[in-house]
């Protein structure tokens, strides 16, 4: 049904943008706008990029750093970057950049649930448990053959998909050690049916909330606790109002890079290499400059707010309890399948 309506939303923008651009004397696409301004500016091409997170998360710094190389190697590319939601959460960024709106963004994978399925392989839980694993599924031709088809359905070309941290368990209420211990709390998930899933199966009640509104959820204890990343609680101050953060490892936080298909497929093909191998590049500053150090930086900020700290070294109880989901969504499309069945053979 998700991909359904994706493949409309698509045909929907597609006809609209034809009709645009249906002769020479009609309104131009947003496409060809920006290569019509890109020609009457002799030849400076200007891109607006949007983000949905704090700049200090992993995939944004490391986004910023590619920025900053392509405008060093290419004096012609102009990119505007408005990052920590200054233009919008994930969800109107996603909108901004499927209308032609904005050229670029970067959002959370989750973003995309709303109009396809296909992220959802990202989110299966203990799939993916360390970060060398996961550099390498990101970059494979199974990843990218989801990404070609959602390229194909909504019309954004995903350009990178980084991290900005494994996933892992916080809460206000008492410390989780075993799948009994998420008994009836109150979790707030990332609004993919996978996880939403997941957390039933673990016994809590999933809740979504949008992102920059977690803070007050915790504080005012609209929410037991979340699932999250150790940098987002470092980004976004959830130190300051967290009790118990349980390291476990649920799956990684993945955070696409994308832009318009339309308008990227407008671009002269050496705008477009560059773009695509800038991007790719960043996996680069994400993984080997910034994780390590943004997750010391949230352990620090844990510390020193006396959050308690355990760890679940064996997850075997969680990863049994949550096996029906894991197959279930393992087995939703046949490029999730080929996905998941790539990922579990990584060493």
């Amino acid at each position: 049904m998700k991909r359904f309506l994706g493949v409309i939303i698509a045909a929907s923008m597609a006809i609209s943008l034809s009709a645009c651009g249906s002769s020479s004397s009609a309104p131009a696409s947003s496409g060809s706008k920006a290569a019509a301004s890109a020609a009457s500016s002799g030849g400076k091409i200007s891109i607006k990029m949007a983000t949905g997170g704090q700049d200090t998360l992993p995939s944004y710094a490391a986004a910023i750093d590619v920025i900053n190389d392509i405008k060093s190697q290419d004096k012609n590319i102009d990119i505007q970057y408005f990052g920590a939601r200054q233009l919008g959460d994930d969800d109107a960024i996603l909108q901004q950049v499927m209308s032609g709106t904005l050229q670029m963004g970067g959002t959370a994978a989750s973003a995309f649930a709303q109009y396809t399925n296909l992220m959802d392989g990202f989110t299966i839980p203990f799939l993916i448990n360390n970060y060398d694993k996961e550099r390498t599924a990101m970059q494979s031709d199974e990843a990218q053959a989801i990404f070609d088809q959602i390229e194909k359905d909504l019309g954004i070309k995903i350009l990178a998909s980084y991290d900005s941290g494994m996933r892992h368990l916080a809460n206000n209420t008492r410390p989780i050690q075993t799948v009994a211990d998420m008994k009836g709390l109150k979790m707030r998930v990332v609004p993919t049916d996978c996880l939403i899933d997941t957390f039933k199966a673990l016994g809590a009640n999933p809740t979504t909330m949008n992102y920059g509104d977690i803070y007050t959820g915790l504080q005012n204890k609209v929410i037991d606790g979340e699932e999250v990343n150790i940098t987002s609680i470092y980004s976004e101050k959830h130190y300051e109002v967290l009790k118990y953060f349980t390291e476990i490892g649920l799956y990684p936080f993945e955070t696409t890079i994308f832009c318009n298909a339309k308008w990227f497929n407008s671009l002269d093909a050496d705008t477009q290499k560059t773009l695509e191998d800038g991007f790719k590049n960043g996996y680069n500053y994400v993984f080997d400059k910034y994780l390590k150090s943004a997750e010391d930086q949230g352990n620090k900020a844990m510390e020193d707010a006396g959050i308690q700290v355990t760890k679940v070294d064996d997850p075997s109880e969680f990863k049994a309890a949550v096996a029906d989901v894991s197959e279930k969504y393992k087995n939703e499309d046949p490029l999730i399948t080929a996905f998941v069945n790539m990922a579990e053979n990584l060493k």
